[in-house]
């Protein structure tokens, strides 16, 4: 999951001190729990207790990437979501099934299967849905309005992670850019955006606030 803030030096001392085991705990921590970490300010730890509100509706692939199956990395949990319509589905997917995708082999199969084959993931997936987790599920047929745009992001968003936003417009068929070029068609501006931004200006690049940017993608 992509929770702003919440970085691995953190999560160490919250798995020191007992307080998680898995990623579901997280969702059980209060703010005083976050509060009591070393070099904890109070209003930093009210700002992860936002942040793990804002990141209970991740995007199909966020979610598959993030409960951290073998051979399934970012591209391939892509692929996965852009296949298939629901955890659902993946879950229940077989061999046969799975290798019938583009760039999935048997190797990713199987490990596939073999994740939601043990109990203790499928708990775990549980107990994250019960905490309020729900994922936004996508078409298996997805459209892909976006195939042939590049998007450059620049600054924090406020309705959703920058990594969200870059897993919507690749799940629609855009690619993102690491830099300003004149391969990009939208540069996408956020709060206080940094060098990326001014760049963007100087080459006369298109520069959208995310209001606009929800709109091209269909986000309300």
């Amino acid at each position: 999951m992509d929770v702003d803030g919440l970085g691995q030096k953190l999560i160490d001392q919250l798995v020191e001190k007992g307080l998680v085991k898995d990623i579901a705990d997280l969702y059980a921590l209060t703010q005083d729990a976050f509060a009591s970490l070393e070099r904890m300010a109070e209003k930093s730890a009210a700002n992860i207790i936002k942040a793990l509100e804002n990141s209970k509706h991740p995007l199909l692939a966020r979610f598959v990437y993030a409960l951290g199956i073998r051979h399934v990395g970012e591209h391939i949990a892509q692929v996965l979501a852009r296949n298939l319509s629901s955890l659902d589905a993946l879950s229940q997917a077989t061999e046969e099934e799975l290798v019938a995708i583009p760039e999935i082999g048997p190797e990713v199969a199987q490990s596939v299967i073999s994740f939601f084959r043990e109990k203790g993931n499928r708990g775990e997936i549980k107990r994250l849905q019960k905490a309020g987790v729900t994922i936004a599920e996508t078409s298996k047929k997805l459209e892909e309005p976006l195939k042939g745009k590049t998007f450059l992001f620049t600054g924090a968003l406020e309705g959703m992670s920058r990594d969200e936003a870059k897993d919507l417009v690749e799940q629609l068929g855009g690619e993102i850019a690491s830099s300003a070029g004149k391969g990009v068609d939208y540069a996408v501006k956020g709060k206080e955006p940094g060098s990326k931004y001014a760049k963007a200006r100087e080459l006369g690049l298109t520069i959208i606030d995310e209001e606009e940017f929800k709109r091209l993608v269909g986000v309300k």
